[in-house]
């Protein structure tokens, strides 16, 4: 069974970025462009990690996060930050809900696939050298962003 991670995350071209690092390996990735649609995304598909922008429309990744971490179902999915800039209070929060990693922009790419293996609890983790990534604009980013769940 592969392994889903969601990607929630607002900026289609940040999403694109995680999604062109991330494509190498064998993940079933997810993606929601607010936090509202994360959290129903994730009660729905319960991934194993999830990887958020702190500075979501609709619910910021810190409110959507606590309320993953209060539900049982899903309430243990990894989850990791990613914000803009540096700010210790934010930091402070993600750590309160034990966040695997907080990434600052830009994320580089080994950084996010060290923060990935880390999240997983995968450190030997290797790229898929056989697998064809699916391209971004194919992948079921759409069908997260246009269905609500129950």
């Amino acid at each position: 069974m592969k392994t889903t991670i969601l990607i929630v995350h607002s900026d289609d071209g940040d999403r694109k970025g995680i999604h062109d690092i991330l494509s190498h390996f064998d993940f079933d990735l997810i993606y929601a462009n607010d936090g509202l649609i994360g959290l129903q995304a994730a009660k729905y598909l319960k991934p194993q990690l999830i990887i958020s922008e702190i500075d979501l429309k609709l619910l910021n990744g810190i409110t959507m996060a606590e309320m993953i971490r209060r539900d049982e179902q899903i309430g243990e999915s990894s989850i990791l930050f990613l914000h803009h800039r540096l700010d210790m209070d934010l930091i402070q929060a993600a750590r309160k809900l034990s966040s695997k990693a907080f990434l600052i922009k830009p994320y580089v790419d080994n950084s996010l696939i060290y923060a990935v293996k880390r999240g997983l609890e995968q450190p030997n983790l290797t790229s898929s050298k056989n697998k064809t990534p699916v391209p971004y604009e194919e992948c079921q980013m759409n069908r997260m962003n246009n269905q609500r769940y129950a």
